[in-house]
């Protein structure tokens, strides 16, 4: 099994296996998925650095794009980890999730995405979802 795949399975492994028990995640869970500094803010760097390991998780044959089938891969994931959310808070985190789909990141239309397209996407991302400019994103700004 190559180590894109083994990748891929273990993030959905993580996502799927959180126990339907446990108290549902907030906004604040964004910020702990992709802060890797700790300071409760995301920048571009911490965006580039995230989106570069979710597309080396998806692109499973690595051949430099997320292609159709593993894009749908991608968004089952993505919903599954939606699905974890209270259902009054799906909608929103739906909203911050927007910046990962298919259609924010095929910017030429041809179905795929390349590294390229992924990863210049997230300014775009930060952007949309920085309210106050700062060119950080915290838990104010989500809420």
């Amino acid at each position: 099994m190559s180590m894109r795949i083994k990748l891929a399975a273990l993030t959905v492994a993580i996502v799927i296996s959180t126990p339907a028990a446990a108290e549902s995640p907030s906004l604040e869970h964004f910020l702990e998925q992709w802060d890797n500094d700790g300071d409760r803010a995301v920048t571009l760097a911490e965006i580039r650095q995230g989106r570069e390991q979710r597309f080396f998780a998806f692109d499973a044959d690595a051949n430099g794009y997320i292609d159709p089938q593993e894009y749908d891969r991608f968004d089952k994931v993505r919903e599954a980890g939606i699905a974890r959310f209270a259902p009054e808070d799906q909608d929103k985190i739906r909203q911050v999730a927007k910046g990962l789909t298919r259609a924010w990141n095929d910017t030429d239309g041809d179905g795929r995405v390349s590294r390229a397209e992924f990863l210049d996407g997230g300014e775009t991302w930060l952007k949309a979802l920085d309210k106050d400019g700062d060119g950080r994103v915290t838990i104010k700004d989500l809420s």
